[in-house]
């Protein structure tokens, strides 16, 4: 059975578990992805990798014909197997670039199939640690795929339903990420609490005003507790992006300047387009293709700056755009404990240390931080509460770490009570007690 969300604060989506039956709950995350089953035992957590019950969402197509996921696709990567690296795959869901293909390894393949390949995956890793078969599935997704485009995200939302059934789900239901995590924290919940979730993801940022209580816990209809959801398709990928822009992209080039081919005297900026594409996980083969490093190289010929724009060009024809943005990540996740670090551009020039500080990332990240406070004070507003009502905030998502936004939050709200815990699975976590405790 398939419940579409069509109002996010009014729906609470449940799937019925007899007591032989079992269902699924996954994450689907931009960045990472978890899993959890939930049956007569209880909810819990799969072990994705190893041990971990996280699963970066990565995979790597090796040349040899093996498929790699998570954390090993990005060491095969790191490591120099030939093959071709894909990461932030959701973002792409609802747009254009799903109805194309895409060259892996001298075949292409559509994304569809890509995704499904994924979260085939998450599936098999279920079956195996509950050694029996699933059919039923609670997906999580965000409160918007898209911003301002019902369409785009209605169109998400039916991709990713008609995958999960391609890979073997027949009963497919859907959950607000915020409301999954909520659901997680209440666990632990003592009394009454007038909550706020924040999650930041690495695609999206969501927001909920819920009433959480030890009381409610495990009753099915919670329709009355959501006062309201929010969400907008910034994240953790869009802070790479920024920062990548901001303190790496220069050193290739961008905003340098060459000759007109036809006029020299004609002086032009560099494109933007080439440093966008390798600040974006889910473009980044785009700025690699032949025809992408043909423009490079016409832009090289009349470089003024032709040391930055060799550079550029060996990203490109060496294909190390995702090594690049790992740099940029790493950085990024370096600058949570320390005010300046030295960004690893040893792969690209061995004579240049670069460094980037916390200020600076800061700086770049400030439209992106406005936009996200604006929608959590959109949040609290259609729920009619005050900030100084709330008494509860759960901070879920990576992104949640950054001191900047640990500081937004303490400064916005003074008087409440911050839950931090089980920040990359709450809403794994979420999902599969929402299915256990609506088994009977």
């Amino acid at each position: 059975m398939i419940l579409m969300l069509s109002r996010p604060c009014h729906f609470f989506l449940f799937c019925f578990i007899m007591p032989d039956q079992i269902a699924c709950g996954i994450d689907f995350g931009t960045s990472n992805s978890t899993c959890a089953i939930a049956d007569a035992r209880g909810a819990r957590l799969v072990p994705l990798e190893g041990d971990h019950v996280t699963l970066p969402s990565a995979i790597f197509f090796h040349s040899s014909g093996h498929i790699l996921f998570g954390r090993e696709a990005t060491r095969a990567y790191v490591e120099g197997d030939d093959g071709r690296l894909m990461r932030g795959l959701k973002t792409i869901l609802g747009t254009s670039l799903m109805e194309e293909r895409t060259l892996v390894n001298s075949r292409t393949r559509s994304f569809t199939d890509i995704l499904s390949i994924y979260i085939r995956n998450l599936k098999d890793k279920a079956e195996a640690f509950s050694e029996r078969n699933i059919e039923r599935v609670i997906l999580g997704r965000p409160v918007h795929f898209h911003d301002n485009d019902p369409g785009a995200d209605t169109k998400a939302h039916q991709i990713l339903e008609d995958i999960a059934k391609s890979v073997g789900f027949k009963d497919v239901e859907f959950q607000y990420e915020p409301i999954a995590a909520a659901f997680s924290h209440e666990q632990n919940i003592e009394g009454e609490k007038l909550s706020l979730v924040i999650d930041l993801g690495g695609g999206t940022s969501d927001f909920t005003v819920i009433r959480l209580s030890e009381q409610r816990r495990g009753v099915a209809d919670r329709a009355s507790d959501v006062l309201a959801t929010t969400g907008i398709r910034v994240g953790g990928t869009n802070f790479d992006k920024s920062l990548s822009l901001k303190t790496f992209m220069p050193f290739f080039g961008l905003g340098s300047e060459f000759r007109g081919r036809f006029d020299s005297d004609k002086i032009l900026t560099v494109p933007l387009t080439v440093y966008s594409q390798l600040s974006d996980w889910a473009k980044v083969y785009q700025a690699q293709t032949p025809r992408s490093i043909r423009e490079t190289k016409d832009i090289l010929s009349t470089a003024l700056a032709p040391e930055k724009i060799e550079r550029l060009l060996m990203v490109q024809e060496r294909q190390l755009g995702h090594a690049l943005l790992h740099a940029v990540e790493r950085t990024k996740i370096a600058l949570t404990e320390k005010d300046r670090v030295p960004a690893d551009v040893s792969d690209f020039n061995q004579s240049v240390r670069l460094f980037v500080t916390r200020k600076e990332f800061e700086s770049a990240i400030k439209t992106d931080l406005q936009r996200i406070k604006m929608a959590l004070d959109e949040c609290l507003q259609q729920a009619g509460v005050t900030k100084e009502q709330i008494e509860l905030v759960i901070l879920t998502g990576g992104s949640t770490e950054l001191p900047v936004v640990s500081r937004m939050v303490t400064t916005y709200f003074p008087e409440a009570q911050i839950s931090s815990g089980h920040k990359f699975d709450s809403v794994g976590l979420g999902l599969a007690y929402q299915a256990f405790y609506n088994q009977s």
